[in-house]
């Protein structure tokens, strides 16, 4: 067989390859931190080996969750393009079309791109967690939810309670976590007394207590032990929430945090004004997709307001249990750090000392300002994720792309048994 033949044979999984090199050899940090740009050396993630053995499945699962919803639209209009484009090359090629075959094609595309999703939103599978911190460090999530919460319970979700949180949060690296239940305080979303003065076992997550609160056109974590929240005296105006920020502290004795994307759409003109009122500080990521479309320079300019005002920025999952990927932390500085007898107390005690109190640590992804166009965005999750993973998941990956072209080559060998073999066994 002649060298060309040889090389047309291998050109789709060579060409994968290739462009995957080319990623790695253009590779960026997958971890970066929005207020002090690069992290210390030793944070790393740390990888589950059924992560790297299903290399591309779990990659892809972590790069789509960690998608912007403009983004998530651009996915689907850019799969649906390439669809399209793949099976009109397929009938040029042929010089048949089967109106019966197109729609098995179709049919098969669609149950496994359902399945692709509905697997990545429910199956909670090892995830990779944040390692390297240094022993006073506190890995913290500042606003995550159970079953407690209307948009958890009334769906597929509804089994997430707070000890299913815990566990979610624990397979990802962190030392506590707060329930932030919408208007439902922590004492009533299955948080006991024991997790909410820290740990109820050696080694496992703390739950710490919490509420999101739903407020005039916005929506306020507040961080600590509260009392019920009557949120009827806060959402019927703006005075309304001014009331809430300006008496949460004396009132609920807990630290306020505007939440994304709320303060983004409804109140990027007078964030000023909130920090007036008491508000203590403000989420700069968030990996809900509506929160997630804040881009890098508004993040920007609400650090800046956070430093001058020495206010906290945070970075949240807002997890409601779907899927398993963790696209922030958080580093709080507690002397002794996970062996603190009082982890929530000892967390809410730092973070009232302001700006300095947090470190926020978060992934690489495609934003949704980047350059890449909408329509590209398929192209740009894998080329974002490739450029942003280790050597090992680029050698799975690999793998995986050559093993796929291998038995792709042997199922058309015996579909077509009259076919000869190629020569020399290749």
């Amino acid at each position: 067989m002649s060298q060309r033949r040889v090389l047309s044979r291998i050109a789709v999984p060579l060409g994968f390859t290739a462009i995957l090199v080319l990623a790695r050899l253009a590779a960026v940090p997958a971890l970066s931190d929005p207020v002090r740009g690069p992290v210390p050396l030793s944070l790393r993630l740390e990888t589950p080996w059924l992560y790297l053995v299903l290399a591309p499945l779990f990659t892809l699962w972590d790069g789509v969750s960690m998608l912007s919803m403009s983004r998530l639209k651009g996915l689907l209009i850019g799969l649906v393009a390439m669809y399209v484009a793949w099976r009109v090359l397929a009938i040029w090629q042929s010089g048949r079309f089967s109106l019966l075959r197109e729609l098995r094609t179709l049919a098969l595309a669609l149950v496994l791109f359902a399945g692709f999703v509905i697997l990545g939103m429910l199956w909670h599978r090892p995830m990779l967690s944040l390692a390297g911190t240094k022993r006073d460090d506190l890995v913290v999530d500042f606003h995550s939810h159970t079953n407690a919460s209307h948009d958890v319970g009334g769906t597929w979700m509804r089994g997430f309670d707070a000890e299913a949180n815990r566990r979610w949060h624990a397979r990802a690296g962190f030392d506590a976590v707060f329930i932030t239940d919408h208007n439902v305080v922590s004492r009533e979303s299955g948080v006991g007394s024991r997790e909410r003065s820290g740990r109820d076992q050696e080694g496992s997550t703390a739950l710490c207590p919490g509420i999101e609160v739903s407020a005039w056109r916005a929506h306020i974590v507040l961080l600590g032990d509260t009392l019920s929240v009557d949120r009827r005296r806060y959402n019927g105006s703006l005075d309304g929430l001014l009331a809430l920020l300006r008496t949460s502290g004396s009132a609920y004795g807990s630290l306020s945090i505007a939440s994304l994307p709320e303060y983004r759409r409804n109140h990027w003109d007078r964030l000023d004004l909130l920090v007036e009122a008491g508000l203590d500080g403000f989420e700069i990521v968030n990996a809900s997709p509506k929160a997630n479309e804040i881009t890098q320079a508004e993040r920007d300019s609400v650090v800046a307001l956070a430093r001058r005002r020495n206010r906290l920025v945070l970075g949240v999952s807002d997890s409601h249990g779907w899927g398993a990927t963790s696209m922030v932390w958080n580093l709080v500085r507690v002397p002794g750090g996970s062996a603190a007898q009082d982890v929530c107390g000892a967390v809410l005690g730092e973070l009232r000392r302001g700006f300095p109190a947090v470190r926020v640590i978060e992934r690489h992804r495609l934003r949704p300002e980047a350059w890449w166009p909408m329509w590209l965005t398929p192209v740009g999750v894998v080329w974002e994720t490739w450029r942003s993973m280790g050597w090992m998941l680029a050698v799975s990956w690999v793998a995986w792309i050559w093993a796929s072209w291998a038995l792709g080559r042997d199922r058309r060998i015996l579909g077509n048994p009259t076919r000869p073999p190629p020569a020399g066994g290749s």
